[in-house]
């Protein structure tokens, strides 16, 4: 749930530069905002985190929407960390201390990442990028490992896939909800939209040459991006409120 944005009051002021608010609700427009402002955000996140000593050494792996190019000012900061246990350790404690709202893990086991783990965090790493050579060789690896793992794995995430959306649905399914939607979790919102494309791609066998379901998928789950982004930036969180 979106709480605290990782920008100063004076980045959040440049951030909403990218927006051209008398045309934003277009879905045209808004296409390329969410995205060109997720570079933008991403950008401004790389720069505080490295900045902090530790960074290379401590392995880290972005997951999230930082991974998707789907950064929000509010987002959750997503990541994985395979270096040494005392670096992960004093790095992720200084990022902490500055305020960062970090959540991370180091593997249970350093050979299989999945270990330990719920489906979903199993989805994260095969999205998941690294910024040096050592740990993008390891993240590669992991991810193949993943992928050759065969149908019946690919059809456990879709369970699991399902048992969390039918969850989502008995807690947004009202009036109240459908009148001030939440922006993340609501019925045909980013999370749907999301778990949609996972399974597109698990399955990407089922689907046709010709299939359009991805590029559809993409076209709105980005023109809801830039209204997250946009509401973020106005000091509002994942609902979309009566008044905005």
């Amino acid at each position: 749930m979106a709480t605290k944005s990782f920008l100063t009051p004076e980045e959040e002021a440049e951030a909403l530069k990218l927006f051209p608010t008398p045309s934003f609700f277009s879905p045209e427009v808004s296409q390329g905002l969410g995205l060109a402002c997720s570079g933008w955000l991403a950008d401004r996140l790389y720069a505080k985190l490295s900045a902090v000593e530790g960074w290379l050494e401590s392995g880290p792996v972005v997951l999230g929407s930082w991974a998707r190019g789907e950064l929000c000012p509010k987002s959750d900061i997503d990541m994985i960390f395979c270096g040494p246990q005392e670096v992960v350790q004093k790095y992720v404690g200084q990022i902490q201390a500055r305020g960062l709202k970090l959540r991370s893990r180091v593997p249970e086991d350093p050979t299989d990442w999945t270990m330990g783990v719920e489906a979903f965090d199993i989805l994260a790493v095969l999205q998941g990028r690294a910024f040096d050579v050592p740990t993008r060789a390891r993240l590669i690896e992991q991810q193949e490992a993943i992928k050759q793992r065969g149908g019946a794995f690919a059809k456990g995430l879709l369970g699991a896939i399902e048992k969390e959306k039918a969850a989502r649905t008995l807690r947004y399914d009202s009036v109240a909800n459908y009148l001030e939607p939440n922006l993340k979790f609501g019925p045909g919102g980013p999370r749907d939209l999301e778990q949609a494309l996972a399974i597109h791609a698990l399955f990407s066998h089922r689907f046709g040459a010709g299939d359009s379901a991805r590029q559809h998928l993409r076209h709105y789950k980005n023109v809801w991006l830039a209204l997250r982004q946009y509401l973020h930036l106005n000091g509002g969180g994942d609902i979309l409120a009566g008044p905005e």
